[in-house]
């Protein structure tokens, strides 16, 4: 990726991820990351995956997302109605930003195609693009590591492992080494963040 748009990006997100859910920044810089080691032996390209990681979450910024954060159970989180929303807004935005950044038309709207969906595993396999499946397998091993449980803490309150939805969560996590990763270099980096985040002794 270019070097010059990937800088100018990193600071133009900045602001829409501080005004979003805690920690959406550094989850983001974390997720790029993961895909840059994805990309180094999975099909993708770069150009496409690293643009769309940094804007996949600036939609936050736009929704009143009380519903996710406070809501008393996994389920209930999943199904509140920011998820989409921010979606949604972020698509837009992600188009707005990248034609600013002289980005074309073209690559705009499958960055924005992806960022739609991202968060939404059997769409985004549907879609047979092997940069759409990095993206998602990136984002989600986000969910895996000792740095994101911590950053769950701050999103939920310290207690949401405590509450009656923890077997709830941990049974999704552990469920998800299956469902949310496709490619093989994916499904091995969850399952070792798995264990160094204990996921196996918990439950």
């Amino acid at each position: 990726m270019d070097e010059n748009l990937e800088s100018q990006l990193k600071q133009i997100v900045k602001p829409y991820l501080d005004r979003g859910r805690p920690g959406d920044y550094e989850h983001t810089l974390r997720t790029i990351g993961y895909a840059r080691k994805l990309l180094q032996h999975e099909k993708g390209a770069e150009d496409i995956v690293i643009p769309t990681l940094y804007l996949h979450d600036i939609g936050w910024s736009q929704v009143n997302f009380d519903d996710f954060v406070k809501a008393p159970s996994l389920s209930q989180r999943i199904d509140a109605a920011s998820v989409d929303l921010h979606m949604k807004h972020g698509a837009v935005l992600a188009k707005i930003i990248l034609k600013k950044l002289g980005c074309s038309t073209e690559i705009a709207q499958i960055i924005a195609s992806i960022i739609a969906i991202h968060d939404k595993p059997e769409e985004i396999f549907a879609m047979e693009d092997p940069s759409a499946t990095i993206v998602l397998e990136a984002d989600y091993l986000d969910k895996y590591g000792p740095e994101s449980l911590l950053r769950f803490e701050d999103m939920f309150g310290t207690r949401f492992m405590d509450q009656t939805d923890k077997n709830e969560i941990i049974d999704r996590l552990r469920t998800g080494l299956k469902l949310f990763f496709k490619t093989r270099t994916a499904k091995s980096m969850a399952m070792k963040l798995a264990r160094e985040s204990g996921l196996f002794s918990q439950g």
